[in-house]
């Protein structure tokens, strides 16, 4: 049997998140701590499933995480700046908690540091071929 509503709101309590619903629905949550947000929907099948990617919130603003292959940035409506360490290290530490929380498996790739929600590398515009 997967957990109601009221038990995942308990358990991301219990590790220090704060909870509200996203909407007008108790179907989606949001769920914050460490300066970061997560959107979860509750699936047709009882479990629940990010929205989106985990994003950081500077200046009021939700920011998801820009790779340009040579630095990060916060993006926000087409605006961009740059990320600092203490920063990134606490939406990786969001996302591992969000998934402990959940139960979700840590893929290799995702345990070696915090994926992109978009990924941009000024080299590949405007390459000749080869």
């Amino acid at each position: 049997m997967l957990p109601a509503p009221e038990d995942i709101r308990k358990r991301f309590k219990d590790a220090g998140f704060e909870i509200a619903e996203a909407s007008k629905s108790p179907e989606t949550l949001s769920v914050k701590k460490h300066g970061c947000v997560c959107y979860l929907i509750r699936q047709p099948g009882g479990g629940w499933a990010p929205s989106g990617p985990p994003y950081f919130v500077a200046r009021g603003l939700e920011c998801a995480l820009e790779d340009q292959g040579y630095q990060k940035f916060w993006r926000h409506a087409g605006k961009r700046f740059p990320v600092r360490v203490s920063e990134l290290r606490n939406l990786h530490a969001f996302d591992q908690e969000v998934r402990e929380c959940q139960g979700w498996k840590s893929l290799y790739n995702e345990s070696l540091g915090t994926t992109s929600a978009r990924t941009v590398y000024d080299r590949m515009t405007g390459r000749p071929d080869r």
